[in-house]
C-alpha cells in the first residue's frame, strides 16, 4: 500500500507541478523568518504545495510522514500530508508550562497526529472522516479508526483541559488559550486534521488515512505512513 500511494503521488504531483509551486510557500516562508510564531499576523492561506505542508507540519513541530493521493471519480487526484509529534509538547509553542507545572497539549505517552491536504479544502464542517490506526512495536497494543478533528481545536481543547485541571491560578486560563491562539494563527485554511492518541511509550507504526470533502466531492486518501517514538 506504501508504494501504491508514493507511485500514485509521484504521478499527480507532476501533472500539478504548476499548482505545487504557487505563492503560498512564498507566505509560509515569510512566517518562517519569524523567530517566534507567536508573532505571527499573516491570515492564513491554503497551502498549494507538498514541500509547503512538510514546512508548515514542521514549523509545527510534526514530523513529517510519506505523502498520500486522494481518490474520487472527479477525475482529479489531490495530494496530502500526514505527521505526527510525541508529548510533551504544544505545536506552536513548544514546552508550554506554567508555574513549574506541564500544561501541554501532548503528554507523554500520546502523540498528535496532524493531516494537511493540499489545495482548497474548506475549513469548516465535519473533519472526522479522517482516521489514524497505530501499532506500538513495544507494547504489542495498537488501534485502528481513531478520528481526527481540526488540529487547532484538537490543540486548543487539550491545552485548556490541562490548564484548568492543573494547579495553577484561574486567571491565567484566558492568558494561556490567547497566546496559544496567536502561535496557531500560522494554521492555514485549508482544512488541517489533528488528533490525539494515548499510544503509550515506544516506537509507534501510523498510518493516517480517510476522507476529505471539497465542496460535493469526497476524496478518499490513501494512508500517509510513518513511525514515531513515543
Amino acid at each position: 500500500m506504501a508504494h501504491q500511494s508514493t507511485a500514485l503521488v509521484s504521478r499527480a504531483t507532476g501533472a500539478a507541478a504548476e499548482v505545487l509551486t504557487a505563492p503560498g510557500a512564498r507566505v509560509l516562508a515569510a512566517t518562517r523568518e519569524l523567530k517566534n510564531p507567536v508573532q505571527a499576523h499573516a491570515a492564513p492561506v491554503p497551502v498549494d504545495g507538498v514541500e509547503a505542508a512538510n514546512r508548515l507540519l514542521r514549523q509545527l513541530g510534526i514530523t513529517t510522514f510519506t505523502p498520500t493521493v486522494g481518490l474520487s471519480t472527479d477525475l482529479t487526484f489531490p495530494v496530502a500530508v500526514g505527521g505526527a509529534v510525541a508529548g510533551p509538547y504544544t505545536p506552536g509553542i513548544g514546552n508550554l508550562t506554567i508555574a513549574n507545572v506541564s500544561v501541554n497539549a501532548v503528554r507523554g505517552g500520546e502523540i498528535l497526529y496532524g493531516f494537511l491536504p493540499v489545495g482548497v479544502f474548506a475549513d469548516f464542517g465535519d473533519k472526522s472522516g479522517v482516521h489514524v490506526a497505530w501499532f506500538n512495536a513495544t507494547t504489542w497494543q495498537g488501534g485502528l479508526g481513531a478520528p481526527l478533528a481540526g488540529l487547532t481545536d484538537t490543540v486548543i481543547e487539550a491545552v485548556s483541559r490541562r490548564v484548568q485541571a492543573a494547579p495553577i491560578p484561574h486567571s491565567m486560563y484566558n492568558v494561556t488559550v490567547s497566546r496559544l491562539k496567536r502561535a496557531l494563527r500560522i494554521v492555514p485554511s485549508n482544512g488541517i486534521r489533528g488528533g490525539l492518541v494515548d499510544t503509550g511509550e515506544g516506537v509507534v507504526f501510523c498510518a493516517v488515512y480517510g476522507t476529505v470533502k471539497r465542496g460535493k466531492t469526497s476524496y478518499f486518501f490513501l494512508p500517509s505512513i510513518g513511525v514515531t517514538r513515543a
